[in-house]
């Protein structure tokens, strides 16, 4: 079969690096931006990656200047959650498991729970479950403790809800993947040494337990939670 050439030309990448550079210049971050405010940065972060300068464009546009950090500004405050995956998916060679090796393994990781978090937001829960998967497992290989119990305990809740969605079969095989994703949640807490996410994993878990009817188990948890 014919190869097909997928390299950039170097005239395409200067075009997308100038205006990459234009749209950043000309957006002033103001202290409660609206969505039309935050657009042109969707937009430079979109050439951004298109002229190869994916770390760039992550960490000074996209996690500096619109999700602010661990603010998660325009996800959580404005709720705009088709424009975080528009920009999510620039990060992406193959939606939704394979982030451009451009970006740091760490950042990787991160993109693949913001990812999920915001397929999740949009409803598009089936399509959430896989990189919220890969976003954990990586977490785990890294040994990053509090993003693992993070990512164990979103996952548990996404597959608690499938569960409640689907047939009868289908919902006892995803309770069950729940209720595992919720256990390890706790052990990561544990081992991050983070006491609010020591107690919130537990709740999760005992949420988790009680919805699959093992009420005895689910009180324990939720009395380890209050003590």
């Amino acid at each position: 079969a014919r190869q097909v050439r997928t390299e950039k030309p170097d005239a395409w990448r200067a075009a997308h690096r100038r205006l990459y550079e234009h749209l950043c210049a000309i957006t002033k971050d103001k202290p409660q931006p609206t969505l039309e405010d935050l657009q042109p940065l969707y937009q430079a972060v979109a050439n951004g990656c298109q002229a190869g300068l994916q770390q760039e464009a992550y960490d000074k546009v996209y996690r500096d200047r619109v999700r602010r950090g661990n603010e998660d500004y325009a996800a959580r405050k404005l709720g705009a959650f088709g424009s975080e995956l528009g920009a999510v998916a620039c990060f992406f060679e193959a939606l939704w498991s394979r982030v451009s090796p451009a970006l740091t393994e760490a950042d990787q990781a991160g993109m693949l729970a913001i990812a999920g978090f915001t397929l999740r937001g949009l409803g598009r829960l089936t399509e959430a479950i896989e990189p919220m998967r890969a976003g954990l497992e990586m977490r785990i290989k890294q040994k990053k403790w509090e993003n693992a119990a993070i990512g164990a305990s979103n996952l548990s809740e996404l597959e608690l809800t499938l569960g409640m969605l689907e047939p009868t079969v289908l919902s006892g095989v995803k309770v069950a993947g729940a209720v595992e994703a919720a256990e390890q949640s706790v052990t990561y807490a544990d081992r991050s040494g983070d006491a609010f996410w020591s107690l919130g994993t537990r709740t999760t878990h005992a949420d988790v337990l009680h919805q699959a009817g093992r009420r005895a188990e689910a009180q324990a948890r939720f009395r380890e939670a209050e003590a």
